[in-house]
Formats: structure tokens, C-alpha cells, sequence
């Protein structure tokens, strides 16, 4: 089952929510010729644009601008026929595939849910005895490999590292010396962590590690055993997970029981 199983679900029960919120009230936002467009209507495209876009942040009146340009596009498609077109029809037939397809997944998790014992099970052997590790660490971030290069040069005089880090770091925690408290290596991009870990205690990057913020001089000043997340805090992760693999189990008895018949396709 693809990954993005659980936030396609998820996108829809939002959908259902809102569209709940608005069905006894549902208020005219526009009129074009003499159709009502919805307040349903525009709710169900500004989830759409989030989907899309989660950092979609566009005012009311620019959505409700597009669903009347929509509309309008939709009664000159009317007036040409368009949706009697083949073109049409397979797209319609497309998208009632998908969407029915979207509802029985969400009926068979709503009729068949994950129960708490099942997912505090999943809990304690994936997580409730894993070993945490967390490291304390300090950095310099610098735009250019140049500049990284001659803070480092510094550094091997035996500059204070927290006082460059002062005086040359862009990053939000050069004034307070570079200092990035306690962490989980896997919580940094990937560069950075790679690099940290290689470090031994007290010990700083001879060669400026480059990620997508810049240029960094990583100095690694601890480590200690961790606690591992609570259950309130990953239940939602741990049931996402559990959700995909419950849908594909029933699938997967979806396709067992059905007469299935791939075709050959033709070499492109």
C-alpha cells in the first residue's frame, strides 16, 4: 500500500467533516447567471488547494473568484457539449473509481477499527524498548565554504568556538554560541547527521559540512540515553501505520476471492 494512503484517507475524512459541518446550512457565497454556488462548494475546493498545497493560504474572496471562473468554464462546456464527449465520460468514470474507492477504504476502517490493546501492542515492540540516544552539539553556519573554511582555521589556533559562533554564525543560534541542546541525530537532515555521528565527543568538523541551509562547523559536546516518545505522543503515527497494513490485508482478500485478468501490454 502506498504511503500516502493514510493523509489520502485522512484528506477525505476532513472532506466528509466539512461537508457535515455545512449540509443543514449551507449558504449561497456567489451567483453566476442565476446558479447558487455553495458554501460546500468552496469548502470542498479550499480542501482541495490544501491537499495540493499545504501551505496554501489564499483569502476567501480569491476561492471564491475561482469557483465562479469554474462555473462559468463549466456552462461553456455545457453549451458545447463537452460532456458528452468520450473524453469526458472516462474522466468522470476515473474519478468515481477513485472516490468510491476512498469511501470503502474509509467504511471498512470505520466498521473494522484498531483497537487501543492493539495499538499499545504495536507500541512496546517497536518503540517502548527502543534505545534512545541523544547527542548535544553546537554549529557555525556559515554561506560559503571560504568563510567555513577560515572559521575552522581559527578554531585549530584555539578560538573559544562559542564566541566565533557569535561573531560569524547566520544561524538562529549564533548568539547563543551555536548551541543546539540535546537531540536525536536523525532529527537533523541527513549531511548534518552523518557528519555528527562521526564525531567524537568534544571534537569539531575539520571540514565544513554543506546542507540546503549552508555551511556548517559542527562541534559535538555530549551524549546520553534518551526516553523514547510516549504512546499519546506517536499513537497517531503508530495507527497510521497500522491502517495501511489493515487495508492492504483486505485487499490483498479482495483479490483472492476475485477473477482477475491482466493484459498483456504492448511494448512502447
Amino acid at each position: 500500500m502506498n504511503m500516502k494512503l493514510t493523509a489520502l484517507i485522512g484528506s477525505i475524512f476532513l472532506t466528509v467533516i466539512c461537508f457535515g459541518a455545512v449540509a443543514e446550512d449551507d449558504p449561497t457565497v456567489a451567483t453566476v447567471n442565476g446558479k447558487a454556488l455553495k458554501q460546500s462548494t468552496l469548502q470542498f475546493y479550499a480542501l482541495e488547494r490544501r491537499q495540493m498545497d499545504p501551505n496554501s493560504q489564499a483569502p476567501a474572496k480569491n476561492l471564491i473568484d475561482d469557483i465562479v471562473n469554474m462555473q462559468l468554464l463549466k456552462e461553456e462546456a455545457h453549451k458545447k457539449k463537452l460532456d458528452k464527449t468520450s473524453a469526458f465520460k472516462e474522466r468522470m468514470n476515473f474519478i468515481q473509481l477513485t472516490i468510491l474507492s476512498q469511501v470503502a477504504m474509509i467504511d471498512y476502517l470505520d466498521n473494522n477499527p484498531i483497537s487501543e490493546e492493539r495499538l499499545k501492542e504495536e507500541y512496546d515492540s517497536r518503540i517502548g524498548e527502543m534505545k534512545i540516544t541523544e547527542i548535544k552539539a553546537s554549529h557555525i553556519l556559515l554561506k560559503d565554504k571560504k568563510a567555513a573554511d577560515d572559521v575552522i582555521k581559527k578554531l585549530d589556533k584555539g578560538d573559544d568556538f562559542a564566541g566565533l559562533a557569535k561573531e560569524y554564525s547566520t544561524g538562529p543560534s549564533g548568539p547563543k554560541g551555536g548551541e543546539l541542546g540535546w537531540f536525536r541525530a536523525q532529527q537533523m537532515v541527513p549531511e548534518f547527521s552523518e557528519a555528527l555521528l562521526k564525531l567524537k565527543n568534544g571534537a569539531y568538523t575539520k571540514q565544513p559540512v554543506q546542507t540546503q541551509f549552508g555551511w556548517h562547523i559542527i562541534l559535538r559536546s555530549g551524549e546520553r540515553d534518551g526516553i523514547p516518545p510516549s504512546f499519546e505522543a506517536i499513537k497517531s503515527k503508530i495507527a497510521a501505520t497500522l491502517e495501511q497494513e489493515h487495508i492492504q490485508k483486505h485487499i490483498n482478500k479482495l483479490r483472492e476471492s476475485a477473477n482477475i485478468k491482466i493484459m498483456k501490454q504492448s511494448a512502447e
